[in-house]
């Protein structure tokens, strides 16, 4: 039987922690099944790449409530999970380690814990994040290429971390050869190709509009645009390749001659480890350094920066990139350069891990952790308690914005590329608003759920690897995954079912 490894993401922006995760699971040996939970929304990637996932919905989504109900939940959640799985290590990938999962943890027997914790950090940002190194056993930092401009809290801790080298999901083997990548995505051959991944958040439209109307007008080059980036956009220029659904991206990037990409982890150290001059367009990041990372691919002569996605030099900038002697030159320093393969150094490590806890039974975190726990606990008491009334302001601003939901549906069983016309059945059949519905499924097809605005959460089906490592009927491990979704919930006022199971639970729920 082999040995678990659970992987846990936080939500983020993007898809960085799970694509750091995916790439340090994929290169375990054999002997390690990896399962991942993750409160991210991208968790249907992570099926088709092959791995057992569960997703949890992320603080602030529609009918979540309150952070500390919210919290409450999860440490439930996660604590079922661990239970069931009996890993032999957990690893948790995010900047800001949450409370349900120190909680979870402090139960937890006979597994380890690490950090998987990124560099480059904002100056004084994420102040109360790097305590919660002590709740684990073992912290594990990610390669930065740019590591010289790090100013960030991480640098003055490198000593109290495992480092290895860039993690990059790919490898560059995998790579598709320049004619197949652009036949699979629909390029022109014979063209210069632009990509353009400028990646999620509210700031990202006017720069990704901007880039598309300017690079459209050339009409000496082809313009490919993920689809996350460019989902924003009520219109798109003629003759912009829109790619859909395509992960990892990066497996075609031998198809591009030049990319515009913000300056995340992982596009980032893709786009150099394969050779790509691009220029980089920094997002402001609660935590994330982007500029930092753009300024060091400028100086060292492997990129172009912007100082964000407003700057008045965005168009100059293309242009310059489009040079061909400039991305000549680019290319010549990206191929001088080596990397570490910090994906592989990391899961030799963490099994390195695994089996030592495997070898000594009780590992120092299974026996000690439930009792260091209470007493940082109390250390950290006063503290908490002078910020109490800013903590109860903001529950009592939570539980009023925040509404719980009125109706829950579960669409249990239902059938492939159907959820979405029978979404717009049930939701026809309340008279709740979307935001006021949540939707309890055990699809990973959450298009239709994103574009109604509901609420949803999802529980594995009764083929997925969580649902047998619970063992027994499946039924009951329905029954106990459902009532752990509706924990600190106020009882529905309605509930409906769509799909093929799941209607002798409705006595359960309302």
């Amino acid at each position: 039987m082999a040995d678990r490894i659970l992987f846990v993401t936080s939500n983020g922006t993007g898809l960085g922690h799970l694509t750091r995760s995916m790439a340090i699971a994929r290169r375990l040996d054999s002997s390690f099944e990896p399962l991942v939970l993750t409160l991210s929304a991208a968790a249907p990637v992570v099926r088709e790449l092959g791995f057992p996932v569960e997703y949890v919905a992320s603080y602030g989504t529609p009918g979540a409530g309150s952070d500390w109900r919210w919290s409450r939940r999860l440490r439930a959640r996660l604590r079922a999970a661990i239970a069931e799985a009996a890993p032999r290590l957990i690893v948790f990938d995010g900047a800001h380690p949450y409370q349900a999962l120190i909680d979870a943890l402090g139960g937890a027997r006979g597994m380890r814990a690490v950090w998987c914790r990124r560099p480059m950090w904002r100056p004084g940002s994420n102040p109360g994040a790097l305590s919660r190194s002590e709740f684990f056993d073992a912290v594990l930092e990610p390669g930065e290429l740019a590591e010289r401009e790090d100013r960030g809290p991480t640098v003055a801790r490198r000593d109290e971390a495992h480092r290895v080298g860039p993690i990059v999901f790919c490898e560059a083997g995998e790579l598709e050869p320049r004619a197949d990548a652009e036949r699979e995505l629909g390029l022109e051959p014979g063209k210069v190709n632009v990509l353009v991944q400028l990646g999620q958040g509210p700031e990202v439209a006017s720069a990704v509009k901007r880039c598309l109307d300017h690079l459209a007008a050339r009409g000496d080059v082809q313009v490919a645009a993920l689809s996350s980036t460019i989902a924003r956009l009520l219109a798109v220029p003629e003759g912009i390749v829109h790619l859909r659904s395509t992960y990892p991206m990066s497996r075609y990037f031998a198809a591009f001659d030049l990319a515009v990409s913000a300056a995340g982890y992982n596009a980032y150290h893709e786009l150099i480890r394969f050779g790509v001059p691009a220029l980089y367009v920094p997002m402001p990041r609660r935590t994330d350094d982007q500029a930092a990372r753009a300024r060091y691919a400028e100086q060292a002569g492997i990129g172009l920066a912007t100082d964000g996605p407003d700057s008045a030099r965005l168009e100059a900038l293309l242009d310059e990139l489009l040079d061909p002697e400039r991305r000549a030159s680019m290319r010549e320093r990206l191929g001088e350069l080596r990397f570490e393969d910090g994906a592989s150094e990391a899961a030799r490590w963490l099994g390195e891990l695994a089996r030592a806890e495997r070898q000594t039974g009780r590992g120092r975190a299974g026996r000690w952790r439930w009792l260091r726990q209470p007493l940082r606990s109390a250390r950290r008491a006063a503290p908490f308690a002078a910020r109490l009334p800013v903590h109860f302001a903001a529950f009592v601003r939570q539980t009023i914005v925040r509404r719980p939901p009125r109706t829950v549906v579960l669409a249990l069983g239902v059938a492939e590329g159907a959820l979405e016309r029978q979404l717009e059945g049930a939701l026809a059949r309340t008279p709740d608003p979307p935001r006021r519905v949540l939707v309890i499924t055990d699809s990973l097809e959450f298009g239709p759920l994103l574009r109604a605005g509901v609420g949803f959460e999802h529980v594995p089906g009764p083929g997925e690897a969580q649902a047998q490592l619970a063992g027994g009927d499946y039924h009951a491990f329905l029954s106990r995954r459902v009532a752990l979704v509706l924990a600190e919930r106020p009882r529905p006022r309605r509930a409906l079912t769509i799909g093929e199971t799941g209607s002798d639970l409705l006595a359960e729920i309302a």
